[in-house]
């Protein structure tokens, strides 16, 4: 390679064009090769439907058998396949699987030791595994862990368990962090949301501490080579169709922007468009679904309820509502200019929305 690993991975991270990651699929992997023995992974599963395990399961260039297969069980040089612990690809169960998980917290050696949760914390006595309440485990684990990732919309920011009207008190791993007194450890969990968790991210992510290098986060501890672009303002292939005022009142058989059938891309900072999913084939709004805005904290709540329902504050070119753009204006130099100042004033509102809302 012309740059170092640690470099390499900054540009991967960086980089929303899934063929880097398909160029550099084979220094990827070393990453995780190099670090052999001292890869050690602890993955928690608390209040969620392990859909981000799935999604993980779905990596590809490279895939998960791939990054796996190349941490070697000790000096043998044979590949285990397996992080230290993983509830859904394990094989070991009941007292084994408790001994697995002990082994991780006691262990004391070469090599980071990254705990990934996915699923929302709840409060006590609704999640219970290995004789314990879930909320013990993740204490303690996260005692022991030298990097936290949140996989998943559930363990970022509590998720669809904790959507409005839930008697769990479902919650993110930070916030629960918090809860119990471990702010120094709250402040360094790394969040993955979306519904599902996407696999790059998690994988850029991996090969990232494993080489000593920690993404820059925003104020949400997001990394922001995931989720530093408006999918609306930055991504949309719909946009045009926006700016003309061109809208679609169903969906996938329709041209137009899915604005008026609850696109919340206005409101969401993500790079499903550029980066995609399934072997990057498509995402939600080039199908013809809107954005539901699943990588924010807020979420299913708030703006972003209910999923197929326009964003409340429909956004006006010079007094003319979106839906009516294409007509208000008889010539294209005055829709030109209009188009030029109303982008003006709705991104610079958007911007003031985001920041009181949040988001980078």
């Amino acid at each position: 390679m012309r740059v170092s690993r640690r470099d390499f991975i900054k540009i991967a991270a960086a980089s929303s064009a899934a063929f880097v990651l398909a160029q550099y699929k084979m220094d990827i992997i070393k990453v995780f090769a190099q670090h052999g023995d001292y890869v050690h992974i602890c993955w928690l599963n608390g209040a969620a439907c392990t859909g981000c395990s799935v999604s993980l399961a779905q990596a590809a260039d490279p895939d998960l058998l791939e990054v796996l297969m190349s941490i070697t069980t000790y000096t043998s040089g044979l590949p285990i396949a397996l992080p230290d612990w993983m509830y859904v690809v394990h094989p070991a169960s009941g007292s084994l699987a408790v001994e697995y998980i002990n082994d991780w917290i006691k262990h004391e050696g070469p090599g980071p030791k990254i705990l990934v949760v996915e699923g929302a914390m709840q409060s006590p006595g609704f999640c219970e595994t290995g004789g314990r309440d879930f909320r013990d485990w993740v204490q303690d684990t996260a005692q022991a862990a030298d990097y936290i990732v949140a996989f998943g919309s559930c363990s970022s920011f509590g998720g669809i368990p904790h959507a409005k009207g839930n008697p769990t008190g479902a919650m993110g791993v930070q916030d629960f962090l918090i809860e119990v007194g471990m702010e120094d450890k709250a402040k360094g969990v790394i969040n993955l949301p979306r519904c599902p968790g996407h696999p790059d991210s998690l994988i850029l992510v991996l090969a990232s501490l494993l080489e000593g290098v920690v993404p820059e986060l925003d104020k949400y501890n997001r990394p922001k080579a995931f989720y530093g672009r408006n999918i609306h303002e930055e991504q949309c292939p719909f946009r045009a169709f926006y700016d003309r005022g061109i809208f679609a009142d169903f969906g996938q058989s329709e041209q137009g922007c899915r604005f008026k059938i609850g696109c919340k891309g206005p409101v969401t900072w993500a790079d499903c468009p550029t980066r995609k999913w399934n072997d990057h084939t498509s995402f939600c709004i080039e199908v013809g679904a809107p954005c539901i805005g699943c990588s924010e904290p807020a979420w299913p709540d708030g703006d972003y309820a209910p999923f197929f329902v326009e964003l409340p504050q429909v956004p006006t070119l010079l007094g003319y509502p979106a839906e009516s753009w294409g007509t208000a204006f008889a010539g294209a130099a005055a829709l030109g200019v209009a188009v030029h100042l109303a982008r003006r004033a709705m991104k610079k509102k958007t911007a003031e929305k985001h920041k009181e809302k949040g988001g980078d």
